[in-house]
């Protein structure tokens, strides 16, 4: 039957792979044109029924992907505030300009901060000038509330924070510009670290990159962030990016400036990477915005709300060139729009994956090492016994049989099938024993599939097939 179940006692002598297309079983065909697709930057659409490895196909994919070389920043605009430029920093700018002019990094005690930035990062009281930590709120020597930045030409503001109704934490960052004697400008960063010490970032620079880096550009997609991004479809929000709300607009000295209230969106986050969209066809009217970001590789932020101050605010022409892959079971296929389908069709691939596989000895195997694999990835349950892998490899067959009409197969609904290897060993965890035994499996098999057998009984779906499927799953 299997020349791999022949040689174990138990599930723990298999070995598991790390390549995750390997863990994806009965979809060799898919897994080749989904390596492709990655290889040549086209769009995917997989088909199918549920619980059949369309995800874990998405994420295996984002592991062929090459390190993301471009950083999206925002920069403001001085002649439309409202209308924030892109930037874009690629990777080779950054390795030039860090040859050109090297960093120093240092580490300091809060009591070497200078006086300001103690000030600013919460460890100085602004009215008496003693320390303390950023947490305490209130100076504790002269009582005074420290994160109130009351100033003469920005009273009203000061009055807020000191209600703590705006900006309530003291700055974990603060950036400097140094001018020095021989006439450039130095970029220092000070940034708090988790054991209460302050870690210094120091470069000299042009004033132009000094200026440009610690006060114009804000970055909404850094090099550093995943480049797999999975949409859930709930919002526009979501998927196309937003302008935060400020109470005070864009007011000098009052309000946060508009580029550093830009919120990326999932296509912007995706750039040079993947997005996944699992059930597509629930985006509804969102779908013809995607159609566009995939067409133009570029899609505007602005802000949703009609109310938000944000809603004034548009950012142009955001990179977003990512590789979609989207899925759909059979039956929402008509609720994706034709011309999105169309576009994926044309520049890309559209699969449709099997939900079950014909039972030979290399498909045995595979689902042999999909049990280890079950078991590994749980971490609560205990292993199988070969024999206790003999009954899951029996209920993949009557699964296959009775779901998809197919004799001498094996099922490739592993969802299922995983819901019942966790429930036997749940059982088996009940039971005190070391092992799962085929009695363990025997009894989860009821237990999995009572709610199908209920729902049969009840005039809810085949009375003709409850008989039938008592006979299998009981």
């Amino acid at each position: 039957m299997s020349e791999l179940l022949s040689h174990i006692a138990t599930t723990e002598e298999i070995r598991i792979s790390q390549d995750p297309f390997e863990r994806i079983i009965g979809q060799e065909h898919a897994v080749m044109l989904v390596r492709s697709a990655v290889l040549q930057r086209r769009h995917v659409l997989l088909c199918g029924e549920p619980g059949i490895g369309k995800s874990m196909l998405a994420k295996a994919a984002s592991t062929l992907l090459s390190p993301a070389r471009e950083e999206i920043r925002v920069r403001a605009n001085p002649v439309a505030p409202n209308r924030p430029e892109v930037v874009i920093r690629t990777l080779v700018e950054d390795v030039d300009r860090d040859d050109q002019y090297p960093e120093d990094v240092f580490y300091i005690r809060p009591e070497e901060l200078p006086y300001d930035v103690a000030v600013e990062m919460g460890y100085r009281c602004p009215h008496c000038g003693s320390l303390s930590l950023p947490e305490q709120g209130v100076c504790i020597d002269c009582g005074s509330a420290k994160r109130c930045d009351w100033k003469e030409e920005n009273s009203y503001h000061g009055l807020f924070r000191a209600l703590n109704l705006i900006h309530e934490r003291a700055e974990t960052t603060v950036t400097r510009v140094d001018k020095q004697a021989d006439g450039t400008d130095t970029l220092v960063i000070y940034q708090r670290d988790k054991f209460d010490t302050i870690k210094v970032i120091s470069r000299t620079t042009t004033q132009s990159e000094a200026v440009t880096e610690a006060y114009d550009e804000f970055t909404i997609v850094p090099r550093s962030a995943s480049r797999f991004i999975r949409v859930s479809g709930a919002s526009a929000v979501e998927l196309l990016g937003d302008v935060r709300h400020d109470p005070y607009g864009s007011a000098d000295g009052l309000g946060v400036p508009p580029h550093q209230r830009v919120v990326p969106g999932a296509i912007h986050e995706a750039h040079e990477g993947i997005l996944y969209i699992d059930e597509i066809a629930t985006l509804g009217p969102l779908q013809k915005h995607l159609l566009t970001a995939m067409q133009d590789k570029r899609y505007p932020i602005t802000g949703h709300n009609p109310h938000s101050s944000g809603a004034s605010v548009r950012v142009d022409d955001v990179p977003c060139d990512f590789i979609l892959i989207a899925s759909t079971n059979l039956e929402d296929l008509p609720g994706i729009l034709p011309p999105l389908r169309s576009r994926i069709r044309g520049y890309g691939y559209e699969i449709l994956l099997s939900s079950w596989t014909k039972k030979t000895h290399d498909a045995v195997d595979q689902l042999v090492r999909f049990v280890a694999q079950t078991v590994q990835e749980d971490r609560k349950i205990p292993h199988f016994t070969a024999e206790a892998v003999g009954e899951i490899v029996s209920i993949s067959e009557r699964m296959a049989l009775k779901l998809d009409g197919q004799p001498d197969s094996l099922t490739l609904r592993l969802r299922e099938l995983g819901g019942v290897i966790r429930i036997a060993g749940d059982l088996a965890v009940q039971d005190g024993a070391e092992l799962v035994c085929p009695e363990h499996v025997k009894r989860a098999e009821e237990l999995a599939f009572r709610s199908e057998i209920e729902k049969l009984s009840k005039g809810q779906g085949h009375l003709a097939d409850a008989h039938d499927y008592g006979s299998y799953f009981l």
